[in-house]
């Protein structure tokens, strides 16, 4: 009976007289009989048997196993009498007076108190946890941190005990991981300690983490933000600076950190923590140099560059789009061409053929996402020119170079260089043409895991609706740079044909820029196996997957000639139309057989009067069978395709020959004459 209200109310367990009696008392009662217990009935005090000497605490274990976990904080009540004393115990740095009273208090050893917490947290579920001790005790965290940097045997203690909070609240709660974030902030730097328990907790922690950071994301009115800036601080510089943790497990929070990030920018929508940039910019550099890191350590860091230049880029020709447009065009001209929510569905791909998986349809999508709503979207120049000038090209992934291949294309046609600043040196050029961003270059030193809150943004952002122009030229003068380094090392020959490139082959085939346009024309005849335009542009249409991404390339590079830098400048209009003619003339007349392309030019006798002047084949005119392929099916999406392109392309003729004819006795404006021919 004794041993029965000793275990309803754990309260007892103070006075040391009684816990001493009662230690010996079970375990002589244990030595005879194995105790159980009746699983309908409440002991809370069996869970107080953890803090004892280890043979209770054994016993204790397995009365508890009987009992099962306390899920609700009422069922901790009865314990936190003793949980408050054990807790300001961990708290203090020397063991708490004891009180001169009639009877003695019971003395634990700090020790066993984490031995007891430890055993404790494996017996709750979440809700207990949170409402019974995080919420109760809000300094708990805290000590858990601070005593992961201490160089004692309690270290030990404190990274199970951390481990075993991830393991717990990562699973359940955005409010969860709150109290887990507003803590790291604590955490202290003090001398060496256990690595390979660093290793584990860090190797424990890494994918619950990652997914857990999506319950942050539920916070409002900044908690989210805040959180995550903390999150970001403690993994890149608390730990970094903490001689607790070894350099692979460094490079382990940097990894977590980064695809924290990563998460940021491909959430829909996006929310990508440029409020600190400063904090994570030179890691993710940092990482992107370090060949010698493993791949798995590394991968984070190219998916987050490659995320973050194609999502600028998204970003800049959105705004540009939404803010340039030539007033004077008369809309009833134009047909709208700003949708982009069909650019995925590629209009000639067959029921019956397979639409291809890319990273160039990541790229598509990924863009899509960050354009529907730009206006707080903010660029880091200094990432673009630690990344797409000081790192050698042959040093990153043929990914990356994709990424950046892929956000140069969108700028075809728009604040085209002068040849003579292409041949300036990039920083030379910086420190006159990008003045106006100037102050975002040199990485700002982090002062705590607050910098970036209360609305204060990171000076190495700069914000796209108020620098748009300065940031896209900025941004095409160092693509350019990468591009070119890319040819210099020959990086295409390890380039594959892929057929959803062809919309970025044809923007690029439209570049006014000499230097990138010819390295994506070299590229385009390295994996058409084709020289010259004509040819190329044959192969572009050779198959339906490559001709509708060409034809999504060519109403991306309309949707550009509607700005009002692009509309004023004849050199760019007249290629444009130049190579639009061509694509229409020569591009689409066989697909079966691209080699014979040249000989069927001289075979065409009949041509269609749709889509205006331009005149193109009528493929009803073609055998139906060359070299053994049916052509049929190809002849309807040659057709198709024509046609829609000639629809889309006629306004922004007219628009031209009208507003041409001043310009119709200037020798350099010849562009009517060539069109109409």
């Amino acid at each position: 009976m004794g041993k029965t209200v000793v275990l309803t109310f754990p309260c007892l367990f103070d006075d040391q007289s009684l816990v001493t009696e009662f230690q010996i008392f079970i375990e002589t009662i244990d030595d005879k009989h194995e105790l159980t217990l009746e699983g309908h009935q409440q002991y809370p005090g069996v869970y107080a048997l953890f803090f004892f000497k280890r043979r209770v605490r054994t016993i204790g274990h397995r009365l508890a196993g009987y009992l099962g976990k306390l899920r609700e904080a009422t069922e901790l009540e009865p314990l936190q009498p003793f949980l408050k004393k054990c807790i300001g115990l961990l708290e203090t740095d020397v063991l708490p007076s004891t009180f001169e009273t009639s009877r003695p208090r019971v003395q634990l050893e700090r020790i066993s108190v984490w031995l007891g917490i430890k055993a404790l947290l494996g017996f709750l579920e979440p809700p207990a946890l949170e409402e019974g001790i995080l919420e109760r005790y809000p300094i708990f965290f805290s000590i858990v941190l601070n005593h992961i940097s201490d160089d004692s045997l309690e270290f030990s203690h404190a990274v199970v005990c951390l481990r075993l909070l991830f393991e717990m609240l990562g699973r359940h709660a955005s409010q969860s991981f709150y109290y887990l974030l507003n803590n790291f902030s604590f955490l202290h730097v003090s001398s060496k300690s256990q690595c390979t328990l660093c290793k584990q907790f860090f190797t424990d922690i890494a994918d619950i983490t990652i997914k857990s950071i999506q319950s942050l994301e539920a916070l409002q009115d900044g908690e989210h933000e805040q959180q995550r800036r903390h999150f970001i601080y403690f993994l890149l510089h608390q730990v970094n600076v903490s001689r607790n943790f070894s350099s692979l497990m460094r490079k382990k929070a940097c990894q977590i950190a980064l695809l924290i990030i990563l998460r940021g920018y491909k959430m829909n929508p996006p929310s990508p923590p440029f409020e600190c940039a400063h904090m994570w910019g030179p890691s993710l550099v940092s990482s992107l140099k370090d060949s010698s890191l493993e791949n798995s350590l590394r991968r984070p860091a190219f998916d987050l560059i490659e995320t973050l230049i194609v999502s600028d880029a998204a970003a800049l020709v959105t705004s540009m789009l939404n803010c340039c447009k030539h007033p004077s065009i008369d809309q009833s001209m134009i047909i709208e061409l700003d949708d982009e929510e069909d650019d995925d569905e590629l209009p000639f791909v067959l029921d019956v053929e397979e639409k291809h998986s890319s990273s160039w349809s990541e790229y598509s999508e990924q863009s899509k996402i960050t354009s529907q709503d730009c206006r707080r979207w903010r660029c880091i120049p200094m990432l673009w020119l630690d990344v797409l000038v000081e790192i050698n090209p042959s040093v990153l992934p043929i990914s990356v170079s994709k990424a950046v291949f892929w956000a140069r294309s969108r700028f075809a046609l728009v604040e085209p260089e002068k040849n003579a600043e292409m041949e300036v040196p990039v920083k030379n050029w910086l420190s006159f043409s990008a003045k106006e961003i100037s102050s975002s270059f040199g990485w700002k030193v982090p002062t705590g895991s607050d910098d970036g809150g209360d609305g204060k943004e990171s000076q190495n952002s700069m914000k796209v609706s108020t620098m748009c122009i300065p940031l896209i030229r900025t941004f095409k003068r160092l693509t350019a740079h990468y591009i070119v380094q890319m040819e210099q090392e020959e990086l295409r020959k390890q380039w594959i044909w892929e057929p959803r490139m062809g919309e970025s082959l044809i923007l690029l085939l439209l570049e006014p820029n000499d230097n990138v346009r010819q390295v994506g024309k070299c590229l385009l005849e390295q994996v058409s196996n084709m020289r010259g335009l004509a040819h190329c542009l044959q192969f572009l249409c050779s198959c339906t997957l490559s001709m509708s991404a060409t034809y999504n390339g060519l109403r991306h590079a309309l949707r550009l000639v509607q700005v009002d830098s692009v509309l004023l400048n004849f050199e760019t209009l007249h290629h444009f139309f130049f190579v639009l003619c061509k694509l229409l003339k020569e591009g689409v007349i066989c697909t079966s057989d691209p080699q014979r392309h040249s000989s069927g030019i001289k075979n065409i006798s009949k041509f269609s009067s749709q889509g205006g002047f331009l005149r193109q084949p009528a493929f009803d005119s073609f055998p139906e069978n060359v070299n053994g392929h049916s052509s049929v099916d190809d002849s309807k999406s040659r057709e198709k395709f024509s046609c829609l392109l000639s629809e889309i392309t006629w306004p922004f003729i007219r628009k031209c020959l009208v507003e041409g004819k001043a310009f119709v006795d200037y020798k350099i404006s010849q562009v009517l004459s060539q069109a109409s021919s």
